[in-house]
């Protein structure tokens, strides 16, 4: 289905201070929305967090060193009660005695690395798939910005088309209130025509003064989302590129950001679950330990003493029995697994919804725009010719209004199917997935 049309003739310009100011059109205005829109910057930062998520993943696989240091000062040694008779002491007596230096000062060093730990590969892997998760999500995000830019860019031709409507209007009302007062004034016509056009007038350019206000409006709404300065100055090329849908075979249903995200944690919950099964696998650790103990007493007998130790070993690590809780954990899992796939049927379904509501609504405008243009421009023709009527005094002023009324609809339909026929094209990207290069 291929539709062709144009807006010509509408480059609006926002005057403020300054003569000149940088020129934009909607292709701009989503490249720069990608770069700087506020909620885009904080998805990359977003993606950020989780590379550097990954790197304290992958530090699991690194060996570890501890350092730890203790120094004790003894006002009184403690002691302990032996039996009296280990030291030649007599049976059944006991004796305290208390061993020891008053100084103590130990340092130990520790090196840990892990030889077989499944926990620690899934968490690898449950990482690089979360980032691509954080991406899928950024994209996502994009999306919407791209959507609410073009809504946005559509809302404002809308707006510029119908203040072009109205400043044509404007000028015809003009000059057909200077007849009438000229006509009133050599006794022509009746001082009631000259006010009920001029109601007319005042009406119209209060309708104008309140869409240039619309217009503003929506052009700070595209400042804030593309991250130029509201200060700033800014032209927007108001213009209609050909509208076209393809076949329903030249798109893939799995472009859309929602079904990649779906599937991608269907596979974060498949490798959780392959996560708490691992649970029942010992792991093994080896380390090594450099000990050095001081002791030391002052005074007359004062001595220093340094006492080294080095040792190394393997850990074994087994969790025979937890209670029942990886199976509550795996039930859990599986429960979320199921969601996700309900999930998943939901938004395929929501997809093909709008995408054949939007792809109707486009057929539907489609067939309606030509004849509401064409509308239009009879309408225009009728309002000028009644107006040479009304110069010549052949009609009432009561044939101008009706035929301006008529001219206002006309305009009114057209810009009502301007609007439906951009926005089904959008809302058919959206469900397609093709708001953003991917």
């Amino acid at each position: 289905m291929k539709h062709l049309f144009h807006v010509t003739g509408m480059l609006c310009l926002m005057l403020f201070q300054q003569t000149q100011a940088q020129q934009y059109d909607l292709n701009q205005l989503l490249d720069l929305a990608m770069k700087n829109d506020f909620s885009v910057q904080a998805a990359r930062l977003d993606e950020a967090k989780t590379n550097a998520k990954i790197d304290e993943v992958r530090a699991g696989l690194l060996p570890s060193l501890n350092v730890s240091g203790d120094y004790k000062r003894y006002f009184k040694i403690p002691g302990q009660v032996v039996p009296a008779s280990a030291f030649g002491g007599p049976e059944g007596q006991f004796s305290t005695l208390a061993f020891g230096l008053p100084y103590n000062l130990s340092t130990t060093a520790q090196v840990t690395q892990a030889l077989y730990n499944p926990s620690v590969k899934y968490a690898l892997k449950a990482a690089n798939l979360n980032r691509e998760l954080t991406s899928l999500s950024t994209t996502r995000t994009k999306e919407d910005v791209a959507y609410n830019v073009t809504d946005a860019y559509y809302n404002l031709v809308t707006v510029a088309q119908q203040m072009a409507f109205l400043d044509s209007n404007l000028i015809s009302l003009d000059r057909l209130y200077k007849v009438s007062a000229l006509l009133y004034q050599n006794k022509l016509g009746q001082r009631v025509d000259v006010d009920r056009i001029l109601i007319n007038k005042t009406s119209t350019e209060t309708q104008q003064a309140t869409l240039r206000d619309n217009y503003n409006q929506l052009v700070n709404l595209l400042k804030y989302y593309t991250g130029i300065p509201q200060n700033d100055t800014v032209r927007i090329l108001i213009g209609v590129r050909n509208v076209t849908l393809p076949d329903y075979a030249e798109w893939d249903k799995t472009r859309r950001t929602d079904v990649a995200l779906l599937q991608k944690q269907k596979d974060l919950n498949e490798l959780q679950d392959k996560n708490i099964r691992s649970g029942l696998i010992p792991t093994v650790n080896a380390y090594g330990v450099a000990n050095m103990a001081f002791y030391a007493q002052g005074g007359e007998n004062s001595t220093f003493q340094d006492v080294p130790g080095y040792w190394a070993g393997l850990q074994l690590n087994w969790n025979v029995f937890d209670g029942l809780a990886r199976k509550a954990k795996r039930s859990q899992n599986q429960i979320d697994r199921e969601k996700l796939d309900v999930q998943l049927r939901q938004v395929r379904e929501a997809i093909q919804m709008e995408e054949n509501n939007a792809r109707n609504k486009f057929g539907v405008e489609q067939k309606n725009i030509h004849a509401k243009k064409e509308q239009v421009a009879l309408a225009e023709r009728v309002y000028k010719q009644i107006q040479l009527q009304f110069k010549e005094g052949t009609v009432s002023l009561t044939d101008v209004i009706q035929a301006e009324n008529s001219l206002l609809d006309a305009q009114s339909n057209y810009l009502t199917s301007l609007v439906q026929i951009l926005k089904a094209e959008l809302e058919w990207k959206k469900a397609t997935g093709q708001l953003v290069q991917k």
